[in-house]
């Protein structure tokens, strides 16, 4: 299932999956968070968010994990990168609560993005006999982040809200038991990846990413910026420094 190296594939399937059951069933995009509007105001959210988890994820996994000589997969390791989750989603929600919140915005450019998508591919194509820095790039911030999100945070953390409330307050946001299952799903996925499986602390410290995540899907509306967050990091450090 693996194309230049990458996994490419499968995650265009995350992609598509949802937009499928969507197209079928005639549910409305945007009110499954696929929605592309308003993306300066998307973008202005990344890079407050950005901002916070760059510098305590370069603390955690650049330094205070190869300090200690441990794993994101060990248990300690695990604390520490929950710990360092948890402190990103209380400042990511202090930071972000003066911005406008959004819900079930209208469905928008879901055409551009599948165009952009096949572009972003095709670059990583033309680019890998030359450096495989691009592809990595275009894998980690298209595919991982939009896969992913639209999956989780699009897809099954809207269905799962049809069926409970968001009856509680979190910085202004409400939220509810679908936001913590569609986490929970989310770090149970990182268990029983098939690359390298049954590392439930690897599951225990994602769950607490994927509430950050979905805290920024309930607070714009949309998988905009939680995908963009989801992948630049990574796709940063394969750009600039080849690691990945």
């Amino acid at each position: 299932m693996s194309f230049l190296h990458r996994d490419f594939l499968w995650y265009t399937v995350m992609i598509l999956i949802p937009l499928l059951i969507l197209f079928y069933t005639r549910k409305s995009f945007g009110s499954y968070a696929i929605t592309f509007q308003n993306l300066r105001y998307h973008f202005g959210v990344v890079f407050t968010c950005l901002a916070v988890v760059m510098p305590l994820s370069a603390l955690g996994l650049g330094f205070l994990l190869p300090k200690l000589q441990i794993s994101y997969v060990d248990w300690d390791g695990a604390l520490i990168l929950s710990v360092i989750e948890i402190c990103s989603l209380f400042l990511i929600a202090y930071l972000v609560k003066r911005k406008q919140t959004f819900s079930n915005l209208p469905s928008s450019n879901i055409t551009l993005f599948l165009f952009l998508l096949v572009a972003a591919f095709s670059l990583a194509v033309f680019t890998t006999p030359y450096t495989e820095r691009i592809s990595g790039f275009v894998f980690f911030l298209f595919f991982v982040g939009f896969g992913e999100e639209i999956m989780f945070r699009g897809y099954i953390q809207s269905r799962l809200n049809e069926a409970f409330d968001r009856s509680y307050k979190f910085f202004g946001v409400n939220l509810g038991w679908g936001l913590v299952i569609a986490s929970l799903m989310f770090g149970f996925m990182h268990v029983i990846n098939p690359y390298n499986p049954f590392h439930w602390w690897w599951g225990f410290w994602t769950f607490f990413g994927g509430l950050v995540y979905g805290f920024i899907r309930e607070k714009t509306g949309s998988v905009v910026a939680p995908a963009i967050l989801h992948g630049t990091p990574q796709a940063l450090l394969i750009l600039f420094l080849g690691w990945g």
